[in-house]
């Protein structure tokens, strides 16, 4: 009956960053369960006689019926060793002396409504929460030279991927224990975060991070991620204790005024949303209960990192999370530690210069800028910050990127003289080669007032395009077939809603047209969606040449600066 698997490969996404780990060996192997025919978690327990303790807390909790039904589970047992190894942290002689409702606590955190096995074990927290509501969290670490898995920072996976009739069963070498404290008193238990801990009293939100998710009637509160800083952040940056820290933040010597900047400090660092280390490492931006102000976040190597923001070329420093010090699991939410003191970024509208083609995976292409690209393709699912809709998925024929020769030809102007065709048809239909929609991430855009010009090259196919902003329809349409006028003035054209964007004359580029689809109004500082839909139907021939889309401040000058060949802005 008892076959114990010889293999397991842990599937880790290092924030990012995937590799495959023996746990027992090196040579990579099919995944091997072990079976237990028709028998269900409880019998095969107590078959099996190094699990017998464990088996014992689930008499003690009064699940044995439950875990010997139908089902479909995941369990994560500790062995007898493990057992012991609670018994003694907690000044226990045995299991009778463990009550009822610990048992309870015990068994309810081992137990998902979800049959996961090794493969899902994650640098991060497993995809379905226990009983409890809380989730495990699955990591590596290396102990003596040797590489463990550890769940939930309390214990080493032994074995597993063991089959019973009501799910699958992982074998561990401690007792995994809830989380029996808020937010708040996880912070205030830990003598390291004494500054952070009297500005959340003095603001109030001590009490909103108080509270358990079970007890909260707020559903938008019911679970929140606290980013916090430690005594020792705070004097790094010159703040000795809370008075300093008051005095410097408290702009109306009120903390709990919502208009204070103490307030408004630590608002910021609340999260309206459960947020690990792994959903942040794969998110942009995060709301906070600072009113429409968000924290962007981002990869770097295997670091994460907030607010590290690259704005008007300029690329602005973060601040790393400290990941053995984070994913902490509360009642209400997760726990978080930042090294370092951040706080909001008080911005201005700000123009934006979206050069399209500038995408992560077309940067790391090799052929990024390269003089005499011709027609390089992106499959429709290749763009991490794009999203094209359409029949092109079938034969990958989705975005095309080029750049002009070394020397442009004489009427071509664009943008860092590269650009992206969209499909090898922009039309509706089911042609294989057709794209109907593009949707593309933007920069961060400051809150603001802008005008959206999109800035295309004329091909005279004469299709109306939509263009909508975080899915709002802006009410000027792109035809692909306008050109420019060379008989009227800047002013004359910037009136009817076009513009020469490049830096040359416009009776030599007359075909680089800025087209003005509308005025937006951006209420949160961050990364938007700027979305082109296709009017065309199936058999018309229409491309799409898109060089790149502006935000402008709608109280700045609309026609300068210009937008250079060489991808600087010509005054």
């Amino acid at each position: 009956m008892k076959k114990i698997f010889e293999r397991v490969y842990l599937v880790l996404i290092g924030l990012g960053i995937t590799a495959l780990m023996g746990l027992n060996g090196c040579k990579r192997e099919a995944l091997t369960y072990t079976t237990s025919s028709t028998v269900n978690m409880y019998t095969y327990l107590g078959q099996n006689p190094d699990y017998s303790l464990f088996k014992q807390i689930i008499d003690k909790a009064g699940y044995a019926s439950f875990l010997d039904a139908y089902g479909a589970y995941t369990l994560f047992a500790a062995n007898n060793a493990g057992v012991n190894a609670y018994l003694k942290a907690t000044n226990k002689a045995s299991v009778d002396a463990i009550d009822a409702e610990t048992a309870k606590k015990i068994v309810s955190v081992s137990l998902i409504a979800d049959t996961l096995t090794s493969s899902a074990f994650k640098d991060g927290r497993l995809r379905t929460a226990t009983q409890t509501g809380q989730y495990l969290i699955t990591g590596a670490r290396n102990i003596n030279g040797e590489t463990k898995v550890v769940i939930n920072k309390q214990a080493n996976y032994v074995t597993g991927n063991i089959r019973a009739g009501n799910g699958i069963i992982h074998i561990i070498d401690n007792v995994l224990v809830p989380s029996d404290l808020t937010l708040a008193k996880t912070v205030e238990q830990n003598s390291k975060y004494s500054i952070f801990t009297a500005a959340l009293k003095a603001t109030g939100f001590y009490d909103t991070l108080n509270v358990a998710s079970s007890a909260n009637t707020n559903a938008t509160r019911r679970l929140l991620t606290l980013m916090a800083e430690t005594d020792s952040a705070f004097r790094a940056s010159g703040i000795a204790d809370f008075n300093a820290l008051k005095a410097k933040f408290s702009t109306k010597n009120d903390p709990k005024d919502h208009a204070d900047s103490l307030w408004l400090f630590c608002a910021y660092r609340v999260w309206p949303e459960l947020a690990y280390l792994s959903d942040i490492a794969t998110s942009t931006a995060h709301a906070t209960l600072a009113p429409l102000e968000i924290t962007t976040s981002q990869l770097s190597g295997q670091t994460i990192l907030l607010n590290n923001d690259t704005f008007n070329g300029v690329l602005e420093p973060g601040f790393a999370l400290d990941r053995p010090n984070s994913d902490i699991t509360a009642t209400n939410g997760v726990l978080h530690r930042v090294l370092g003191t951040y706080k909001i970024k008080v911005r201005f509208p700000t123009a934006v210069y979206f050069d399209v083609a500038d995408q992560p995976e077309i940067r790391r292409s090799g052929f990024y800028r390269v003089p005499g690209q011709t027609n390089k393709v992106f499959a429709y699912n290749a763009l991490s910050e794009v999203t094209l809709l359409g029949a092109a998925d079938v034969n990958n024929n989705a975005l095309f990127y080029n750049t002009t020769p070394a020397t442009p030809g004489s009427a071509d102007y664009y943008f860092g003289n590269d650009w992206v065709q969209i499909g090898n048809r922009f039309r509706n239909g089911a042609n294989a080669s057709n794209v109907s929609s593009a949707t593309f991430t933007t920069p961060v855009i400051v809150r603001g007032r802008y005008k959206v010009w999109v800035d295309i090259k004329r091909n005279g196919n004469n299709q109306n395009i939509p263009v909508a902003f975080d899915g709002q329809t802006l009410p000027n349409l792109v035809n692909t077939a306008d050109a420019l006028s060379t008989t009227e003035t800047e002013a004359q054209a910037e009136a009817r809603g076009f513009k020469n964007y490049s830096e040359s004359d416009v009776t030599v580029a007359a075909n680089h047209v800025g087209r003005l689809v509308g005025i937006i109004n951006v209420t949160v500082t961050g990364r938007h969606k700027i979305t082109f839909t296709s009017t065309a139907q199936s058999g018309d021939a229409r491309t799409f040449l898109l060089d790149a889309v502006e935000f402008r401040p709608v109280d700045m000058n609309q026609l300068r600066p210009k937008l250079g060949r060489s991808g600087a802005l010509i005054p």
